[in-house]
C-alpha cells in the first residue's frame, strides 16, 4: 500500500468517525438528553461536582457510544430541588 493510499484511508476513517459523532449528537438531542458540558454550564459546576452528584445518585447518566448523557427531566428536577434548598 502506497503512502497516498494510507493517507486517503486514514482520511476516510476520520471522516466516518466524525459522521458517527454527529449522528450520536442528533440521537441524544432527539431523546431529550443533555451532555456533560450542557449540565455543567446549566449548574455552573465542575467535572468533579458532576461526578460526585452521579456517585451520590442525584443524577443518573446514560452512556451512548462512550459519552455520558443525562435525561433533561432528571436535570430539571434536580435544578428545582437545588433551587428550593437555596431558598430555605
Amino acid at each position: 500500500m502506497e503512502m497516498n493510499d494510507k493517507v486517503n484511508l486514514l482520511i476516510n476513517v476520520l471522516a466516518e468517525m466524525m459522521n458517527v459523532k454527529k449522528q450520536e449528537k442528533f440521537v441524544a438531542h432527539e431523546r431529550n438528553l443533555l451532555d456533560t458540558n450542557d449540565v455543567k454550564s446549566m449548574f455552573r459546576i465542575s467535572d468533579r461536582t458532576l461526578r460526585r452528584w452521579r456517585n451520590k445518585g442525584l443524577l443518573k447518566s446514560v452512556i451512548i457510544v462512550g459519552c455520558l448523557y443525562y435525561r433533561r427531566e432528571d436535570v430539571m428536577s434536580l435544578m428545582v430541588s437545588k433551587f428550593r434548598d437555596e431558598i430555605k
